[in-house]
């Protein structure tokens, strides 16, 4: 993910042309588009249509505060927008420094069509998310086609050439002028926007294939979906053996082939499930602690904290952090299940990292729910440290909560917050309350203790000899 770079509100912003929406992607925006990046950013697309320039030269350019006084917002509000406008595809960023400043270009793109969208995995599996099977079940019969029957009709449609009257020759070799304009509009055609591609190094396509092709499924759509696969294998945490049943669970079979929305359904349905018991999380955490001993970074966890990292590690984010509000004798929200969505959907950071950020919102700062903003600004924060593994995520957080002094109480006498913990890594602490403590670094040994006496008699005595 490219770093942002610096932005004020006097910094320049140049919108070229692009072309107008037709009513049908004026359509798809507010209906598909507009359920995924919000009002907010829904406004930005259409203030900086606002802000258009017809000549499309840099010099020729309006500030940040323009835009700003438009949405009547806040810079960091624009920016978390703008995020939202690249990550669904309706906008490239640009940044540039000439001898006039600081600048962006921002590229307006055209919303895809509705067959387009649909077809979509990660865009698709957004919008199941965000507005629930039912809604979604609407909105695609709404965008589907309605054809009618034309096999007892016969086709009247004039020809061109039957209307007008065109010189063949100028047909055959086109005009000097109708060249240039056409060698200039493929020119200016913007390059093809691609989607996000999430990394799939840990998922065993091989062995995906070889369960599946025993099921006589298609192997070739299997391949045009992967996308599909690997976002809803690293959101729900599915194996290569779950995701096989489930394709071969929708798959036809006589042709071998699967619905991708039925696909997603399936999945929807299977794992949106209630959340693990306390208990069942500590037995797993507690078995595969051994993993993280030989960690460099893990050497310096409690113990607590090592089962956490092995946790997160092994854990999907959906029932990671269903595991936490269960804890916390919560629920997951419809809206916390689509920004976890949304965050893997970028692609930034690893699951495991991922499941750190929850923690670290809902124990440490003890979010009642989790909250976009913050959920973004925390993750946008170690994705630009180098964050990549929970150990990495508590030595970052520890580095940060160093206090200057170590008062007992603050001056409001109240006490000092102590980190919050969840009831499944207290319980492997609280096996171990029977051991005594090693002793500390500020504890003495008898000898000592002894060698010490024996320094202050003979202080004593020297004293009495000078008086």
């Amino acid at each position: 993910m490219p770093n942002d770079e610096p932005l004020t509100p006097k910094t320049g912003l140049v919108v070229p042309q692009a072309p107008a929406l037709s009513a049908a992607q004026q359509a798809v925006l507010a209906e598909l588009y507009l359920p995924l990046m919000g009002p907010l950013a829904y406004s930005l697309y259409a203030a900086l249509r606002s802000l258009q320039s017809s000549e499309n030269e840099l010099s020729n350019r309006r500030s940040h505060a323009e835009l700003l006084g438009i949405l009547n917002v806040d810079l960091p509000t624009v920016l978390a927008a703008r995020r939202k406008l690249e990550a669904t595809g309706l906008l490239r960023s640009y940044y540039q420094q000439d001898e006039l400043g600081a600048m962006y270009i921002y590229q307006l793109q055209a919303p895809l069509l509705a067959l387009q969208f649909f077809a979509d995995d990660l865009l698709s599996v957004l919008l199941l998310d965000t507005v629930g099977e039912l809604r979604y079940q609407q909105l695609a019969g709404d965008f589907a086609a309605q054809p009618i029957d034309l096999t007892a009709a016969k086709d009247v449609t004039a020809n061109i050439l039957d209307v007008f009257h065109v010189d063949s020759q100028k047909v055959t070799t086109p005009p000097l002028s109708v060249q240039k304009v056409r060698a200039q509009l493929v020119a200016n055609e913007p390059a093809e926007d691609h989607s996000p591609v999430l990394s799939d190094d840990d998922f065993d396509w091989q062995l995906l294939g070889q369960i599946l092709k025993q099921n006589y499924v298609d192997l070739k759509q299997v391949a045009s979906s992967r996308q599909l696969i690997i976002t809803e294998s690293r959101v729900y945490g599915i194996s290569e053996i779950e995701m096989a049943k489930l394709i071969s669970e929708v798959a036809s079979l006589t042709t071998g082939q699967f619905d991708e929305n039925q696909l997603k359904l399936l999945i929807a349905r299977r794992y949106e499930r209630p959340a693990v018991s306390s208990q069942q999380v500590a037995t797993e955490a507690t078995v595969a602690t051994t993993t993280t001993k030989d960690n460099k970074a893990s050497a310096q966890l409690s113990t607590a904290e090592q089962q956490l990292v092995t946790y997160a590690k092994q854990t999907a984010p959906y029932d990671f952090l269903s595991a936490l509000k269960q804890e916390k004798h919560g629920f997951v929200t419809s809206g916390e299940n689509r920004l976890v969505h949304d965050l893997i959907g970028r692609g930034v950071l690893p699951n495991a990292v991922i499941n750190m950020v929850i923690y670290y919102l809902l124990q440490n700062r003890e979010l009642a729910a989790l909250n976009r903003n913050l959920l973004e600004t925390v993750a946008n924060d170690w994705q630009q440290h180098g964050i990549t593994t929970p150990e990495a995520a508590l030595m970052y957080l520890k580095q940060r909560k160093q206090p200057k002094s170590t008062p007992t109480r603050r001056k409001n006498n109240r006490p000092t917050r102590k980190e919050i913990m969840p009831k499944w890594a207290q319980q492997q602490q609280q096996t171990e309350s029977g051991k005594q403590p090693a002793q500390t670094g500020k504890q003495i040994t008898a000898a000592q203790r002894k060698q010490l006496a024996d320094r202050l008699a003979k202080l004593e005595t020297n004293s009495e000899k000078e008086d």
